[in-house]
């Protein structure tokens, strides 16, 4: 079955300071409180095809190969190449975008502005309400972690 998981949140912070965090491949772990280690396989780590390897906070062993990079729209793409063994949740063709926009608050004038930024996750399994589930736990984190580190 293929599974769609999206989550966004906005954030009172410049597009191009949350950018500067997300970009960095290998910064996970500084602002996604499931990700434990992050590490770079034929890196640097803003290299298209590079490798990053995350231990996550169930102890399981994930790798990401980063498949799409772009200052111009602040987009950064990956996808899953190496999974825990055995899985407790088999999936596969997992494909992600992390994606941050400009946001201004016409309210209040364009001198405040914002982002949002949107986390998209596309993949097949067979258990999709268990890694739905658990993506959206993942994404949760990590939004609650940006907005730490953002508004610091």
């Amino acid at each position: 079955m293929i599974v769609n998981v999206t989550s966004a949140c906005t954030f009172a912070v410049d597009a191009a300071r949350a950018w500067e965090l997300i970009r960095d491949f290998d910064a996970m772990p500084a602002w996604n409180a499931s990700v434990r280690q992050s590490h770079i396989e034929d890196g640097p780590a803003d290299r298209i095809g590079c490798l990053r390897v995350l231990v996550f906070d169930d102890g399981g062993i994930w790798t990401h190969r980063l498949t799409g990079l772009s200052d111009v729209d602040m987009k950064l793409q990956y996808s899953i190449v190496g999974t825990p063994q055995p899985m407790r949740i088999p999936v596969w063709n997992y494909r992600a975008e992390i994606r941050v926009t400009p946001t201004a608050d016409e309210a209040i004038g364009p001198a405040h502005r914002g982002c949002c930024i949107e986390w998209r996750a596309q993949f097949e399994t067979a258990q999709a309400e268990e890694m739905r589930a658990r993506a959206s736990q993942v994404f949760k984190a990590g939004f609650a972690g940006l907005r730490r580190r953002l508004d610091a």
